[in-house]
């Protein structure tokens, strides 16, 4: 199983997460990716592909992703030439997620309706995957016209660069399955969830003649790791629950899941927690990973490390906790 890492965010403290990344990819890390959201202090990135350039000029093995870009906000052509270039400076490595958006007050900011942002998002990815693998594109749509439109430079790969897509509902599966190189999960869902989401995207995964054992199999959880259980509980608790307390569970984010689908109090870790959050020693850690593994058949996990306030410092120690007592154990 491949391991991967969202490290620190916040615009401001690009230098703590480029040496996070630094270390990772010298530990043997598989992957790292970024976020995407906006108007919040000192945590999430406004811009993840300019972030991810500049990663992309300190690493050399890693692969890089978004999980997850908020599609509607662009305009498809100029993502898909931001796509190939970030292609080419990490020499093949990049991996774009995306997803339709959920945050009212983003979609004001941007100017783009809430609105049908689904069939916005399908006119997109098929304007960025002809883009990538054809020299001149003529396109009609609802949302979108081109005439004779091209982009140099072309991607790494003929095929253009990989898209996976991050989703809940049933409409999201079928989306994934048509239109991407794989779903890619959020942390937010407990293990229920998953596993219906993954079952019906399998479905549509053979609706269209695919093979859902020959697609990536990425899974996001939140990641807590210490030396004791004690520490790990006290550092979720202060940091990681922010997340849960604040922002998804705060009533301004209309979370697709956390306060609508799933109705799990947030207020308490033990409960939102379960079967949802990898919070504890090396040991214990293991243990949670390997029931995700089971049950879901990930065969990469990417560890969300950075929750509001969570020090630089211990994200360096779990990092180097995770390759030397956790990684071996699944490779």
């Amino acid at each position: 199983m491949k391991f991967g890492f969202i490290p620190t965010e916040g615009g401001r403290f690009y230098r703590e997460a480029l040496e996070e990344v630094v270390l990772g990819e010298e530990l043997g890390f598989d992957s790292i990716w970024m976020e995407e959201h906006h108007g919040l202090k000192d945590h999430y990135w406004p811009s993840p592909l300019m972030v991810l350039a500049g990663f992309a000029t300190r690493t050399e093995r890693v692969r890089l992703g978004t999980n997850i870009l908020v599609l509607p906000f662009y305009q498809p052509a100029k993502i898909a030439e931001d796509a190939a270039m970030l292609d080419v400076m990490s020499d093949g490595r990049f991996t774009l997620g995306v997803a339709i958006g959920y945050r009212p007050d983003e979609f004001a900011m941007f100017q783009t309706p809430l609105e049908r942002r689904g069939a916005r998002f399908v006119e997109q990815i098929t304007i960025m995957r002809r883009l990538w693998t054809e020299d001149s594109v003529d396109f009609e749509g609802e949302f979108f016209k081109l005439e004779g439109a091209r982009i140099e430079p072309k991607p790494t790969r003929t095929d253009g660069v990989p898209i996976y897509i991050g989703a809940w509902g049933p409409l999201g599966m079928k989306r994934s399955a048509q239109l991407a190189e794989a779903w890619i999960p959020g942390p937010t869902a407990n293990l229920d969830k998953l596993l219906s989401a993954r079952d019906t995207y399998h479905d549509e995964l053979r609706a269209v003649g695919k093979d859902p054992n020959a697609v990536p199999k990425p899974l996001t959880r939140e990641v807590v790791i210490a030396e004791t259980e004690a520490r790990a509980r006290e550092l979720a608790e202060r940091h990681l629950m922010v997340n849960y307390r604040e922002e998804y569970g705060g009533g301004k984010w209309d979370h697709p899941l956390i306060g609508k689908e799933d109705a799990t109090p947030v207020g308490e870790l033990d409960e939102i927690g379960r079967d949802r959050f990898i919070v504890g020693s090396p040991e214990q850690c293991i243990d949670k990973i390997r029931r995700f593994r089971d049950a879901f058949g990930t065969d990469e996990l990417i560890c969300r490390l950075y929750f509001p306030g969570m020090p630089h410092e211990h994200i360096m120690q779990e990092l180097r906790l995770l390759a030397s007592e956790v990684m071996p154990a699944f490779k």
